[in-house]
């Protein structure tokens, strides 16, 4: 009868802390914020990238150019207003196939109507997941228009094909296209 009152407290828990946490998310979404402290939530995912790199990518980490442009998913989060866009970056570091750093630059170009753009620094890092695939994660502050002072982290999902591997170990791999998530928090 022990094990059925720990589990029955267990689950009171759970469901307590899951209230709560609804509660102070249902308050954050629906209470009035005033424009000097609005509230800033936004993920956007489904969206798609090309990245190039000048050099190609090697197996060993070497100064590189990085270069991507793309598309912002659709959005869900608050402000409405925003509800996808373009993206794009610029930046150099050390970089290889599977791992390394790099900094710079970027534009999110909001595609809604009476909203602006927002440009952003950016500090990134790739590495390789347990499947195989580099995912490139940047992290920074957007610097001016819409968000201004919020965090933003894009994550993007570089699938690794046959053929890529070949090119990291032989001429270098100067193209990538993967799936982006974008969040911007403030």
């Amino acid at each position: 009868m022990s094990a059925l009152h720990a589990v029955l407290r267990s689950c009171r828990t759970t469901v307590a802390a899951a209230a709560s946490v609804a509660a102070l998310v249902l308050t954050a979404v629906l209470a009035p914020a005033s424009p000097a402290h609005a509230v800033t939530s936004l993920t956007c995912v489904a969206g798609a990238e090309t990245t190039r790199y000048t050099p190609g990518l090697l197996i060993a980490p070497r100064q590189t150019h990085v270069s991507a442009e793309g598309v912002v998913g659709t959005c869900v989060g608050l402000p409405l207003t925003h509800t996808n866009g373009t993206i794009t970056f610029s930046g150099d570091g050390p970089l290889s196939c599977t791992t390394g750093n790099a900094d710079g630059s970027g534009m999110i170009d909001w595609t809604n109507t009476g909203v602006g753009t927002s440009t952003f620094d950016w500090t990134g890092a790739v590495g390789v997941r347990p499947a195989g695939d580099s995912a490139l994660v940047l992290t920074g502050t957007i610097k001016s228009g819409d968000f201004k002072g919020a965090a933003i982290i894009i994550t993007i999902e570089l699938v690794a094909h046959p053929s890529q591997s070949v090119k990291c170990l032989t001429t270098g791999l100067e193209t990538n296209s993967g799936l982006v998530t974008t969040q911007i928090l403030g």
